[in-house]
């Protein structure tokens, strides 16, 4: 699976960073699972879930489903 390039603007800020897919659940080919890097520094691990995107640390919600529907979409 190929690793996934954000380059996002959030907030009025410019957020570079990868997300590796984790080889788990898949949706129609796209993994659910993400190990997230912003920045060059570890975030957390970005799941879908039944009710949404989630990290498995704290984070700013608004930034864990933009991550989430940049990197569905980026699969499209």
């Amino acid at each position: 699976m190929q690793n996934v390039p954000i380059h996002i603007d959030y907030k009025g800020r410019q957020i570079t960073g990868v997300a590796d897919p984790l080889q788990s659940k898949e949706e129609q080919g796209i993994p659910l699972t993400h190990i997230v890097y912003l920045s060059g520094k570890y975030l957390g691990i970005l799941s879908c879930e039944k009710e949404g995107w989630n990290l498995d640390r704290p984070a700013d919600p608004e930034l864990v489903e933009t991550l989430g529907k940049y990197i569905h979409a980026w699969y499209e």
